[in-house]
């Protein structure tokens, strides 16, 4: 028996007195959602009044509740990563993520949990593109990035402690979901939708090498407004359940193509990517010149409009759909903006 609760309702005062190393008296759910996970907020109650060193509310995440849900969640193995991530990393990056108090897996990925900061009762905010991110914060993601990837790029632990963190994987699911996505929307779309659609379904497995190229870091993988948070002002980082080892830019792509707004993203872009290759130099990396650098980046803004694509295609499953055309939207342009799809056709002589 793994002893791994499945379900909130076996999250028991016992069970969590054990994982925190205190007298939980009772614990309540304050909140509950099911996505691409299991998500809740539970409050804790201590036997003897409450510790301050001991969390009062929990952020949870559990497998999906949905069948087929939780298959797709076992098949690509993101809750077993995610929980590897805070268990064994979160504490080592040196950026802000949420804290973990708890996180474990079985060896299939079919059962998993995860206890984790309560980041709203930390002040932190979220959904922040939306009242317009400063550039100071922006900053302050770039130089987030940068100190992540310079830490592991190249790094030799790939092939030891860390070979759990593979390249990123091509799943059979996200080409079908990209033609389901080209299927219903070509029509209502631009035409750099369409475009977009037909390099990925054309060249597929060519495109993800391309995403492979470059000097292998740690990459977040999934980096959007929806899994960032605002901690008096600077950014943080939650949801890890594609990190990967390939080029950074992948997340700088996704932050500045898929978040910011547009007409920010095209006055700074190439002073951020600048400002983030110097990060790099400053921390001791030997980092690649400005020019592949800027290449990689058109070639990762097309994985954000990937990952953009497949989550349309589920409707307002994984994400509320009018949240998803809004990023779209701003995808289409930046594709447009630096040239993506020539960049890549050229790349590979089409």
């Amino acid at each position: 028996m793994n002893n791994i609760p499945d379900t909130l309702a076996e999250i028991s005062s016992d069970w969590l007195s054990g994982r925190l190393e205190a007298d939980v008296q009772s614990v309540t759910v304050a909140d509950e959602h099911h996505g691409t996970t299991g998500r809740a907020l539970i409050d804790l109650h201590y036997a003897g009044g409450h510790d301050d060193k001991l969390p009062r509310s929990l952020f949870v995440k559990l497998p999906p509740s949905d069948p087929q849900q939780r298959e797709f969640v076992i098949s690509t193995g993101m809750g077993k990563r995610e929980a590897d991530f805070y268990a064994q990393l979160a504490s080592e990056v040196k950026i802000r993520v949420p804290r973990c108090y708890y996180a474990t897996s079985d060896e299939a990925g079919e059962h998993y949990i995860m206890l984790l900061e309560n980041l709203e009762q930390s002040g932190c905010t979220f959904r922040n593109a939306s009242k317009h991110y400063s550039m100071d914060y922006i900053r302050s993601a770039i130089d987030s990035f940068a100190r992540l990837h310079a830490a592991f790029m190249q790094s030799p632990r790939f092939e030891t402690d860390l070979n759990w963190i593979q390249a990123p994987m091509l799943h059979p699911m996200g080409p079908l979901l990209v033609k389901r996505a080209l299927d219903h929307y070509r029509d209502q779309l631009p035409a750099v939708f369409s475009e977009a659609a037909e390099l990925y379904l054309g060249h597929t497995e060519a495109v993800h090498a391309l995403w492979r190229a470059g000097q292998p870091t740690l990459v977040h993988g999934d980096i959007h407004d929806g899994n960032m948070f605002a901690d008096h002002g600077k950014a943080g980082f939650l949801d890890w359940a594609l990190v990967c080892r390939t080029s950074g830019m992948r997340d700088l792509a996704n932050f500045m193509v898929g978040s910011m707004k547009p007409e920010d993203r095209e006055a700074h872009q190439q002073d951020l990517i600048e400002g983030y290759r110097q990060g790099l130099v400053e921390a001791g990396v030997e980092a690649p010149g400005f020019e592949p650098l800027w290449q990689q980046y058109q070639w990762h803004a097309l994985y954000t409009w990937v990952a953009a694509a497949t989550t349309v295609a589920m409707g307002s499953e994984w994400q509320p759909i009018n949240y998803t055309m809004k990023t779209l939207e701003r995808v289409h342009r930046a594709l447009d903006n630096i040239g993506s799809i020539a960049s890549i056709r050229s790349t590979l002589s089409l």
